[in-house]
């Protein structure tokens, strides 16, 4: 979508109600050796929905997904979250998943959520509440007194997202969430993103299309760090006239490939 049309369309819509960038560009490197991850991206996710992020590795997902949650800056356009732009804001509303759990190995389940919790300024009965919402979401019950260093690759990442969750937040970002799951992990895990998009707006990156399609309401494909295409499954089906998501998918990345 052009910008201005990009830009009209966001003036219908309740800022504090939407994830969006006008013109993303983010680049890496000296002016002599500039790499550039994401070029001009118009994007838009609303709470209520899980918005994916569609893309080869490489594709400028990840890029995109850590500058929505306020631990990278653009190099130039406009972010805003819920109606944020101060990243320092947009930090305290939104929580990263990481496609590699990044975790205290000597903390239990346990404490590793509490201490999240009190990190983002809660105590007492919202603690404690937030950290059950936490486990509960996340199927962590019965390893509460576990250490990290302990549990099994799926999970550390379930921990990784009860870690997220530990305050509670009005978005959540998700990079290749389900590795290291197991098939029934992942469709439980599939439930569990619906039933928080109901209240929040949820974002995810993927490269497998069969989790996009089961769990999108929108799709953003990304290729090499452009927007290729934006919309349903039905939508970007119908733009590339084809059957399916998995035909677009190879028709886009095949026809720009150098």
């Amino acid at each position: 979508m052009l910008t201005e049309d990009f830009t009209e369309k966001l003036k219908t819509l309740d800022e504090k109600n939407i994830v969006y960038t006008v013109d993303f560009t983010k680049t890496f490197g000296s002016k002599n050796n500039e790499k550039i991850a994401c070029s001009k991206i118009n994007f838009l996710a609303e709470k209520g929905n899980v918005t994916v992020l569609l893309g080869e590795n490489g594709a400028g997902k990840s890029t995109l997904l850590k500058s929505l949650c306020g631990t990278q800056y653009e190099t130039s356009g406009k972010i805003s979250v819920l109606g944020e732009t101060d990243f320092e804001k947009i930090r305290s509303i939104t929580a990263f998943v990481p496609e590699i759990p990044v975790l205290d190995l000597n903390l239990t389940v346990k404490e590793t959520v509490y201490i999240e919790g009190m990190i983002h300024g809660l105590k007492g009965k919202a603690l404690k509440e937030n950290a059950d919402f936490a486990f509960e979401k996340s199927e962590l019950k019965d390893v509460l007194n576990v250490k990290a260093s302990a549990l099994s690759k799926g999970f550390r990442q379930r921990l990784s997202l009860a870690k997220a969750l530990s305050f509670n937040p009005e978005v959540l970002i998700l990079d290749e969430f389900s590795g290291g799951l197991d098939p029934a992990q992942i469709q439980k895990m599939r439930n569990t993103i619906k039933k928080l998009a109901e209240e929040k707006a949820v974002i995810l990156s993927t490269h497998n299309l069969n989790e996009c399609e089961n769990l999108s309401d929108k799709v953003y494909i990304l290729h090499k760090g452009q927007t290729a295409s934006c919309g349903t499954t039905e939508e970007i089906c119908s733009q590339f006239s084809v059957k399916t998501l998995q035909e677009a998918f190879f028709k886009i990345t095949s026809e720009t490939k150098d």
